[in-house]
């Protein structure tokens, strides 16, 4: 179902000599055009079955038909193509049968005269007139008009055309009637005396003599506003004297599915069947649906899929964007976006992306193509920095780094050129750019995952591209002046890498500070190794850098690796660390971007800049995006958390995640430790009673109360808790006031003085009588030996 194997272009497509050939009104006065050839490639359009048919109907003479048309589109509109259209088919009757098919005026119509005028060819000697005299043979009936020039009246143009059906085409008149302007006759000048020739010959057509005459004169306002208004003018008298007005015909309708037609007949020769077509807008609509279950999109895969059947094998958002930018001075309409497609279906087919892809879509530019870039340039030259900075640089844009960092395929650039089409607009009032509910509906594709789009994507794309733009209504566009981003750039850059990491550290200890202290103590973010010093009675969080190349089972840097198993107070140490290699650059990156905007900020917050200000609105919505790209670059940094064991160092998974913009690195720690049983807050039972007597007496009667702290901060299997937790358990304990001398006399009484050395015995007493007694198998109490002062 891919456009290589479904869908067989034309080889004029792959043909750069035929691509810029435009067909002139000259051509075919020339007979220079094979009319096979050209309706091979031409689709007849409503408006050009419109003009045939009240043409060749007023031609048969069978009803009352109009004699003027006025062929009323902008440049490269198809006017002179259906002017062309109908001269072949005037002059061949069977030509006509075999094109119209049922709809061919009758036989008896015979062959019709066909005469014609371009307004290029500026250097006629004899005028409009004169030159249309000499297509008839009959030069010397306007004898009387060439020296000097003189419009011809009413009368002599009836003498000239009378007898014999004739079809008379006026193309390009403007630039030729600019011309005239420059040519002085008597008090006046040519352009005057050709107006006054075209309004009698307007007016001789409406005369019952000429009722088989019939005048095409084709618009070009847009383009020749001088010239176009000398032909208002003839018109204008025209309808003065008639009280009729010609018959405005336009050539192609931009807004139905014509468009399409067009671009099938003039880029592909063959086109698969229904079947597939219907597969293909149901692999769309598949796609769809799955973005709208994610609500990325509002757009119904229904719709989708039948307006895919209508445009196929092109994506059917091209005619709507195509419409934003199809007024632009010097655009030519209808040729100018055959010209575009024609390169872009060619480099498809070329480069080989045909074999992947089931549609043409708006963002199958390619940008480094040079001849892709001059179309698009053409369009709208004012954006020519805007590409070559944010989409296509030979793998050096913004979009390009984006999608190599993310491997994203082509998905950053795709989501560029798109919103760069719906940019190409250069006339005021007219649409730019995309929502973002819409970019996320034309980029579903089957096989794309678009899951990922929005949040690595568009909403990251605003803040790294210089020419990318929010509108009020919240379109993303491409404008020709930099952005916020690139005032960010600019600030970014001027810092060096060690701001930026104290940066990251500050935001990092905004994350992970720890509150409640229960769990670790301390905290050190991205430290030379020489930084940390492990103190006995306090966790600490190491942050450190992550690397791809780990050394051993602690998933660390072969430095940190070597310094985790040096240490003696290994229990009193934890890392958050990762495993991609250079990912802490993104990380960096993204600080320097979060201190620049906050630099920005702040000076809009010296200047008391209003909260109502579009630069502030805007800074505050790139400090969110800046901040949304912060956490995913330290999600993805940061993701494994080093813990000491009962066999040495382990690794278990420690994913951050914010939730309603919030995140607590503390809880995140501990949850994460307590779920493999390193971390605990039971610390005034039995059970954590126990397990002191059994880990950390060493199996020893007696132990100075230092060297059970020390097992704790030594021992990997012993579990993390309050930092105060022996030191409770044994104020719980000596509080019975059981304690036993250095003579081994067990004593009940005041509790010893401060600051007398402790060691631990255990011992038990009976409760019924307050005797206390050796009793090494039962519960554990602290003893008194001897009282040193320090």
């Amino acid at each position: 179902m891919y456009l290589k194997t479904s869908c067989i272009p034309r080889e004029s497509v792959f043909n750069r000599d035929r691509r810029n050939v435009v067909l002139e009104l000259s051509d075919f006065l020339k007979s220079k055009i094979n009319a096979e050839d050209f309706f091979e490639e031409n689709f007849i359009t409503s408006g050009m079955k419109t003009l045939l048919e009240k043409i060749f109907s007023r031609l048969e003479g069978t009803i009352d038909q109009a004699s003027t048309f006025l062929l009323t589109q902008a440049m490269g509109g198809g006017k002179t193509h259906n002017m062309i259209a109908l001269g072949l088919l005037a002059r061949d009757p069977e030509l006509r049968r075999k094109i119209l098919g049922k709809k061919s005026p009758e036989a008896k119509l015979g062959n019709v005269r066909v005469l014609g005028f371009t307004g290029r060819e500026s250097d006629a000697p004899l005028g409009i007139w004169g030159s249309i005299a000499e297509q008839l043979g009959k030069k010397e009936v306007f004898n009387n008009y060439y020296s000097p020039l003189q419009p011809p009246g009413v009368t002599a143009w009836i003498n000239l055309l009378k007898d014999e059906p004739t079809v008379i085409m006026l193309d390009e008149l403007p630039p030729y009637l600019e011309y005239a302007k420059s040519k002085e006759i008597g008090n006046s000048d040519l352009a005057v005396v050709t107006t006054t020739a075209l309004s009698n010959l307007l007016v001789a057509v409406n005369k019952t003599e000429l009722s088989n005459v019939c005048v095409i004169i084709s618009d070009l306002t847009a383009t020749y506003e001088g010239g176009s208004a000398q032909i208002n003018k003839a018109l204008d008298n025209l309808k003065k004297e008639t009280n009729r007005s010609a018959l405005r015909i336009e050539p192609v309708n931009t807004h139905g599915d014509e468009l399409y037609h067009i671009l099938r007949t003039r880029l592909f020769k063959a086109l698969p069947d229904e079947t597939i077509i219907k597969k293909v807008a149901n692999e769309y609509a598949s796609a769809v649906k799955s973005a709208k279950e994610m609500d990325v999109t509002n757009a119904s895969p229904d719709s989708y899929a039948a307006q895919i059947i209508e445009s196929y094998p092109f994506h059917f958002v091209i005619r709507d964007l195509y419409a934003r930018f199809k007024e632009n001075p010097d655009f030519q309409q209808t040729r100018g976006l055959i010209r575009l497609m024609r390169v872009i279906v060619s480099s498809l087919y070329e480069t080989g992306r045909a074999d992947k892809t089931m549609l043409v879509h708006p963002y199958d530019l390619d940008l480094n193509n040079e001849e892709v870039f001059s179309e698009a340039k053409s369009i709208n030259p004012t954006l020519s920095e805007a590409i070559t900075h944010d989409i296509a640089k030979a793998g050096h844009s913004v979009a390009e780094e984006l999608d190599q960092r993310l491997g994203s395929g082509t998905d950053a650039q795709d989501v560029s050129k798109l919103i760069l089409v719906a940019s190409l607009a250069n006339i005021p009032g007219a649409t730019h750019g995309l929502r973002e509910s819409d970019i996320m509906g034309y980029l579903c594709a089957p096989g794309r995952d678009i899951s990922k789009v929005k949040k690595d994507i568009v909403d990251y794309l605003p803040t790294q591209a210089w020419y990318l733009h929010t509108s009020t209504d919240g379109r993303l566009f491409y404008k020709n002046t930099q952005n916020l981003a690139a005032k960010l750039h600019s600030i970014a850059t001027g810092y060096n890498r060690q701001s930026c990491l104290n940066e990251l550290r500050g935001y990092l200890k905004s994350l992970f500070s720890p509150e409640l202290k229960d769990c670790y103590q301390r905290i050190k973010i991205i430290p030379a190794i020489d930084e940390v010093d492990i103190d006995a009675n306090r966790v600490s969080l190491i942050i450190t850098e992550p690397t791809g190349n780990i050394a051993g089972a602690t998933k660390l840097s072969s430095d940190w690796d070597r310094f985790a198993n040096d240490i003696e107070y290994k229990n009193r140490i934890v890392f958050l660390t990762g495993n991609h290699e250079n990912i802490l650059d993104r990380v960096v990156d993204q600080a320097a971007q979060y201190r620049a905007i906050q630099s920005i900020i702040d000076e809009f917050d010296a200047e008391r800049l209003s909260e109502k200000d579009p630069q502030r609105i805007q800074a505050q919505t790139s400090r969110d995006k800046i901040i949304l790209g912060l956490r995913s670059a330290i999600q993805e940094a940061f993701t494994t958390l080093v813990y000491p064991s009962k066999n040495g160092f382990r690794t278990t998974d420690c994913r951050i995640q914010f939730t309603d913009n919030q995140f607590d690195g503390e809880k995140l720690i501990r949850d994460t430790l307590e779920k493999v049983q390193k971390f605990t807050n039971e610390i005034t039972g039995d059970t954590f009673r126990k397990k002191c007597e059994a880990r950390l007496f060493g199996g020893q009667q007696r132990s100075q109360w230092s060297e059970i702290k020390r097992r704790a901060a030594t021992l990997t299997s012993w579990q993390f808790h309050r930092p105060d937790a022996l030191d409770s358990l044994k104020e719980t304990s000596l509080s019975r006031n059981i304690w036993r001398d250095e003579g081994g006399i067990i004593n009940k009484g005041p509790f010893p003085p401060p600051k007398t050395e402790v060691r631990i015995q255990k011992i038990s007493r009976n409760d019924d009588t307050g005797e206390a007694a050796l009793n090494y198998s039962c519960a554990w109490r602290y003893c008194i030996l001897r009282d040193r002062r320090r």
